[in-house]
Parts: C-alpha cells; structure tokens; sequence
C-alpha cells in the first residue's frame, strides 16, 4: 500500500516530539528482527498508524498495553485511542531482500563473507522498522545494531559503544539530530574502513573486505575530492556541516548511484573497481561525492515536507555536484560535461508524454507510488539545468545569498518550494515568482535556432510542449570558416536575453553560429542548414571546448531523435573525433553514440554503422600519444563494436597496444567473443578461476546470455523472471540477451518479456524500474510496439514500470 497525501497530511497534524529507539539483530541468515520504540506526542483519543511492510511475527505494545495482532494489515501498524504522551514498541521479524529496496543480504563471492545494509529512500526503511514513513516527520534516532563475530556496523552517528571484534555483539550510535525516516542507514559486513580526522570530525571510507586494495589503491584520491568538496561547501554555505561524522562507503546491490544518508554517505559499490580505475570513473566520482555531500544540507539538514519537491534535493545536488568537481578541479570542465551527456536525458524526457513540470504541486503527487516516478531526468538534468540558468539570471552571489537565507531559516526542518523562493526573493529585486512559474511550474522544453532566411542571421524562440516559451539568459558564439584549410576562429560572442516578449533577436554575421554556447540555459538547438553544414565540415576544429561540446550535443540528440541519419552521425564521428583533444569529449560521444545507432537504426543497416564505429575506436588505439582516458574509451566500445574475433583473443593476450587490459575489459571482450559465437567458453571458464568476484559472475551471466543458439536466449529469458534473481543478475542477463546485432534470434522474446517480467516488477519499485531498464535497446519493430502498447493498455502494471515502458514506446514512435 502506497502513503498518501492526504494519510501524510492527516498524520502530520496529529503529531508532534517523535523520536526513535530503533535495534536491529543481523545476526540471522534468512531474516532479522527488528524492534522500534517510537515515542511522540499526540492529539488525545485521536488514532494513527506507523508504516511497516512484509513484516511477521509482529508484537505491539502502546503505551504499555499489548495490542492485539490485527492490529498490523495493510501494510500499517494501528494505533488507537492515543494519549497526550505514547510510547509504541514495535518488533518484527523482516525477510532480507536482494533487490536493493529493504535490508540487502549479499554473499560476496570473491571469500564468502556476507553483507547486509539498508541504504535509505522513498518506502524502503518501512521494509526494515516500523516508523512514520513521510519526509516531514523528521525525528532523532538511536540505533543500535547487533552483529555477528567480525562484523563491523557502519550507521549515521558515532558509534558509542561496539562489541569485541572476535565475538560480536551490540553496537550503539549517537542519537542523530532531526532526519526523515528515508534518510536512515545500517551496514554490516567485515568492512575494510580507512579513517582519518578532517575539520575535528571522523572521516572514512569503507569497502568489502576483497575490495581493500582497490580501496587503499584510490584512498589518496578520493579523500582529496572529499576534502576539496567539504571546503568549498564549508566556504559557500553560512550553516556548518551539520552531521558529526562524514563516513562514505562502496555497498553491493544499491539501486542508485549513491544515496545521501547523513553522517553514512552509500555509493553503489560498482564505484570502486578491482583493477585499474578509469578516468571517467574517476570524474563521475568527484561528481558524486560532490553531489552527495551537497544533500548534507539540502535535503538532509533542511528536507521537503512532501514528495513533490524531490526535485529541489536532487535539482539541487545535481548541479553542485558538477559544478563543485568543476571548480575544485576534481573534474575540470565537468560543466560542459553536463551539457554532452546528462542534459540530454532532461531533453528527451521533457519531449514524452510522461513530462511533468520540474516543481509539480503537492496534488499532482498524490501518494509515494507517484512520486516515485518523479526520480527521473526531469528532476535532476533538466532541474538541474533549471537552477543553473537561475544563477545565471540572478548573478551567482545573489543566488547563493538566498541559498543561505533559505538553509539558515529552515535547519533541521521542512520547507517548500515557496520556502525556497521567498529566501531567493529577499535578496534579489528581480521577480523571483514569475521566473519559476514560467521555469518550474510549466513542462516543455524550449527551442532556441539560428535563422537566415532574412538575409541577417537572427536568433529565434520557440516555445516548447506547453505552448508558452520561458524568458533564457544566455552566451550565442560566431564562427569564421576559412576554406580551403578549414580553420575556425571565433570572432565574436554575445549574451542574449530572449523571452516571450522578445523571442527574436538579430546576430551578427558568421559562418557558424553556436546558440547557448556555454551552456547556460536549458532549450534544445535548431541549427539552421548553413550552419549544419558547417559542423559537419569543421567540428572537429572549433577552438573552444565548450562551444564545440554543445555542437557534438546537439548532433547526438538530432540523431537520437531521428532528425539526423544515423550515418551522418557516424560520417562525423569518423572525420572530427579521432583528432579531438578533451578525453571526457570523446568517451561521451563514442559511448553514446554506440548506443544512439542501436536504438535508431534498421536492422539491416546495423552492423555496417557497428563496424564503423569499431574502425574509430581501433583508430583512436593506433594513436601512440592517445590519453589514458581515451584509450580506455576505445577499448570499452571496441569491445562491443569489433567483430574481428581473432582481434579480440590477441587484446586478451597482449592488449589493446597501450599495455594489458583491466579485469573489467577482459570481461567486456569475453562477452562479446560469446556474442559472435567464437567458442569462448573455456576462455570464460579460465577466466572465472582466475576472477571469482561479484563483477567476474555478473559477467559469466552476461556472456552465457549472448551466445547466438535459441536455447541460450530461451534460458537468458527463463533467468530474468526467476523469482530469486537480484537485481544485479538481472541487469546482467539482459545485458546478454538483448543482442541487437542478433535480431533473429531475440526478436521472437520480446513479447514474452512483457509478459512474463510484470510479476517481478511487482516485487518493489526499485525492481520495476530494473525491469524497465532490462528492456531492448534496439529499434522495436511494428509487431513489438503493438505488443507493448497491448500490454500497457492492459494495465494492472506498477507505475514506475508502466511509465517507464510508455516512454520506450514514445521513443520508438518518434523514429517511425
């Protein structure tokens, strides 16, 4: 049963003073027990009902008095005839899960030592204690957690008390300040913790046990960008960090990239590699930690009353996240990085009919399954993007000022959006109001395109879904080409301020003129023919990264959207990006672009276009001065474009020309040597002894699957509806069997994935998301889309999986 509004509202008015006792006992191999004490204040002789789920063997006492089992259905813990002051002891007995939404249970592999955590998030922590699960009911909580010999606990506060290593026991954690329930966290395992003091607190990171060299490999960095991180924000931000400890740590099966529990920061543990990290691993984890420590304060100090304004944490985070690794150098250009890769997710999502405003109002979300589906790229890119062309328009000082009124007026409270913008209004005389009615009230996405055809260039908006376009604060960059050379120089650059009231604006003469060229706003780019013609001629040779990434951008999404052939695509691929000169640059565009032609082109016209893109990556190779980064860039996707199996087998023994492959790579190659039928599985098999990690049997799934024989994609599709498959093998198995360079075989499937993976969508909204994601990647034919449209026309799905399986439809419709 899914929270509502109304419930949350109602149980907020009657509520007051909570704070909570909560012991868990891991100490258990198929459940643990788990006991809450959960004192509040109420209005007398009123009722109401703590949230738990999947629950047995529940007992109940209010304010000493048992109550009676029926007490617990739906979902719920009742509570009647409330006193002024209650105290309700709750115990359970809760199953482990394996999907990432609960009390996680892994058994690692690699030596066999067993890992449990619960990692935070909308409806999850009701799956571990009984506790008022809304957002605005923030209350203390002491926990204690009691583990087994070798065990180590890791939670939000500073543990008190821990047990002998050697014997285990009871560990006890300092009462937190006020947080929501989602924000709770327990992880036991035998960790490998490096510790250290940093501004007079505890700091840590922390791993498996069979990761800790890669942990003390990666330490020296990843402390830095968590120090760099927390200065930035110690000088930006008025309120001090608020928690009194700052551990992160790498876990098995989280759902998300990472989730901002104070005090215990989770990152999914694919994070952390066994061999040699890459360099865009590298970035994205300087992103993340910036991301996430960004929710100490929004979002962890000061939280959303309701689930409407998940986009303001996350809108939020997003883009400190990328602009903190920027500015820290952790990533440096990781802003134009948001523009090639992650805002385009915001684009596409904005153009489907399953767009909502940025700030939806509080009815528009009418319970948590709602909500959920708000987790999406409209929350963070687009959200993200929103806020940064808001500091733009205000002036960076400005926005920050009201940023500070904000978190100062609510600390270890709630807010709302109207919160937020009367602390941004009381430092600006600009209209606050009317700029986020326009920007976050309001879905679509705006273009913004050159025109010529009045003889002078001229900048031209056009409004987006809504029909009503938005005022844009933003740079437009003009470009001489000169022939025959081709050499491209910037000669002049502009701000433009477009609105409704002014949405044409005449240019200056250039061969190429670059709308948005910094990035600043978020609208989508028309380019008219001339200048068109001019990125495919010179793309390469513009000589202003970011200008130049925001042109790569607009050519993908074109593409992605069916505007622009996919071979034009890869003509400019192979002509601009073997000579690029910004690493990040070619790992998006070659990564993406892998990805884009799968999604877009025919059948037969596939592995003509997969070919080409494996003769860029092994051009990419063959240069002797290529960056680590790129190299890794052309390994990785030439491990999925190169159909030279004899190629392949020598990277495996010899490499790739820059040095031996990393573990992940050999595996990478290994899956792709099955998918061409190249009898690999001794190689598999050999490989397996000398890899028995978590990531070596994910990759023995995804091999298994893509081998070219019916009953090897029969089993692929058996395996995703197992009851008992995690969400990891799940992922992993459809990673296989999706081939699309194998349509003769996984074509006939596709109707009985509908149908059969509807269940296991069932099991929780983490799952149906993966189910969604497990879903092909190729170009649906006419057959596959009207069984997916039957399908969802049938309805009876979970939300999340009916959204997310209506915008592949959408997607594939607008290719037709």
């Amino acid at each position: 049963m899914s929270l509502t509004l109304a419930q949350a509202r109602d149980r907020a008015s009657l509520l007051s003073d909570i704070a909570y006792q909560v012991h868990l006992d891991l100490t258990g191999d198929d459940s643990f027990e788990a006991t809450t004490t959960v004192t509040f204040t109420a209005r007398p002789a009123a009722s109401t009902f703590l949230d738990l789920q999947r629950a047995a063997s529940v007992s109940v006492t209010l304010n000493g008095v048992p109550l009676e089992a029926s007490c617990y259905r739906d979902d719920q813990v009742h509570l009647p005839d409330l006193a002024a002051q209650n105290t309700a002891i709750i115990t359970a007995r809760m199953p482990y899960v394996t999907d990432g939404d609960g009390m996680h249970r892994f058994v690692d592999p690699a030596d066999g030592a067993v890992y449990a955590g619960c990692y935070g998030g909308m409806d999850v922590n009701r799956r571990v204690f009984a506790c008022f699960d809304q957002p605005d009911l923030k209350a203390p909580f002491s926990v204690a957690v009691t583990a087994r010999a070798g065990d180590a606990v890791l939670a939000n506060g500073i543990p008190l008390q821990h047990p002998d290593p050697a014997t285990g026991g009871t560990w006890l954690f300092a009462p937190t300040p006020p947080i929501a329930t989602y924000l709770v966290t327990v992880n036991v395992g035998p960790w490998a913790s490096r510790t250290w003091e940093h501004d007079g607190r505890p700091f840590g990171w922390h791993a498996r046990a069979s990761l800790a060299d890669a942990l003390d490999r990666d330490l020296p960095v990843l402390r830095e960008q968590t120090e760099a991180a927390y200065g930035w924000y110690a000088d930006r931000f008025d309120e001090p960090y608020p928690f009194d400890s700052y551990d992160q740590a790498f876990v098995p099966g989280h759902n998300w990239g990472a989730m901002e529990t104070p005090g215990c920061v989770t990152y999914r543990d694919e994070m952390l590699r066994a061999g040699p990290t890459p360099e865009v691993l590298v970035r994205a984890r300087a992103m993340t930690i910036a991301h996430e420590m960004a929710h100490m304060w929004f979002g962890d100090l000061v939280t959303f009353r309701w689930w409407e304004d998940t986009w303001l944490n996350e809108s939020f985070a997003d883009y400190l996240g990328f602009l903190v690794a920027d500015a820290t150098g952790a990533a440096p250009g990781a802003l134009a990085e948001f523009d090639l890769g992650r805002k385009a997710g915001g684009y596409a999502a904005d153009d489907r009919p399953s767009t909502h405003p940025v700030a939806p109002r509080p009815e528009d979300v009418p319970d948590v399954d709602s909500a959920f589906n708000n987790f999406d790229p409209i929350s963070y890119a687009k959200g993200n993007a929103s806020l940064r062309q808001l500091a733009f328009w205000l002036g960076e000082e400005t926005f920050f000022a009201g940023v500070n009124a904000h978190l100062t007026g609510a600390r270890f409270g709630t807010a709302d959006l109207e919160d937020f913008v009367t602390s941004l209004q009381s430092v600006t005389d600009r209209d606050v109001p009317a700029w986020v009615e326009a920007w976050l009230r309001r879905s679509g996405t705006d273009v913004i395109r050159v025109d010529r055809s009045g003889g002078t260039p001229r900048l031209i908006l056009e409004p987006g879904r809504s029909g009503r376009s938005r005022p844009h604060r933003l740079r437009v960059s003009g470009y001489a080409v000169s022939h025959p050379g081709a050499s491209v120089a910037r000669v002049w650059e502009e701000f433009v301020d477009l609105s409704p009231e002014s949405s044409d604006v005449q240019l200056r003469e250039a061969d190429l003129i670059v709308p948005n060229s910094t990035g600043d706003t978020f609208a989508r780019i028309g380019l008219d023919e001339e200048s068109l013609t001019a990125v495919r001629e010179v793309l390469g040779q513009i000589p202003d990264e970011h200008p130049r990434v925001i042109l790569w951008a607009t050519l993908l999404e074109l593409a992605g959207r069916g505007e622009v052939e996919p071979e034009l695509l890869v003509d400019a691929i192979e002509r601009h990006l073997p000579g690029e000169g910004t690493a990040f640059v070619v790992s998006h565009v070659l990564r993406r672009a892998d990805l884009i032609i799968r999604q877009v082109t025919e059948p037969g016209a596939l592995s003509a276009l997969v070919e080409r893109l494996g003769g860029v990556a092994l051009a990419l190779l063959s240069r002797t001065d290529a960056p680590a980064a790129v190299v890794e860039t052309a390994v990785d996707v030439g491990s999925r474009t190169v159909s030279d199996a004899d190629l392949l087998r020598t990277w495996l023994t010899d490499g790739a020309g820059h040095g031996p492959l990393s573990q992940e790579q050999r595996w990478d190659v290994l899956v792709r040597l099955a998918e061409l039928g190249a009898d690999a599985e001794d190689l598999i098999a050999a490989e397996r002894r000398q890899d028995p990690s978590a990531a070596g049997e994910l990759a023995v799934l995804a091999a298994t699957a893509a081998r070219p024989t019916a009953e090897a994609k029969r089993e692929a599709l058996r395996q995703l509806a197992d009851e008992g498959a995690s969400n990891r093998h799940l992922l992993a198995v459809a990673r296989g069997l999706w081939s699309a360079e194998q349509r003769d075989l996984v074509d006939p499937l596709v109707a009985d994935y509908l149908r059969t993976m509807v269940p296991v969508a069932h099991r929780g909204q983490a799952m149906a998301l993966v189910v969604g994601r497990a879903a092909p990647g190729f170009r649906w034919n006419d057959d596959q889309l009207a069984d997916l449209e039957s399908v969802l026309a049938e309805g009876g799905l979970p939300p999340v999986l009916a959204r997310t399986w209506s915008d592949v439809l959408h997607d594939q419709r607008l290719l037709r």
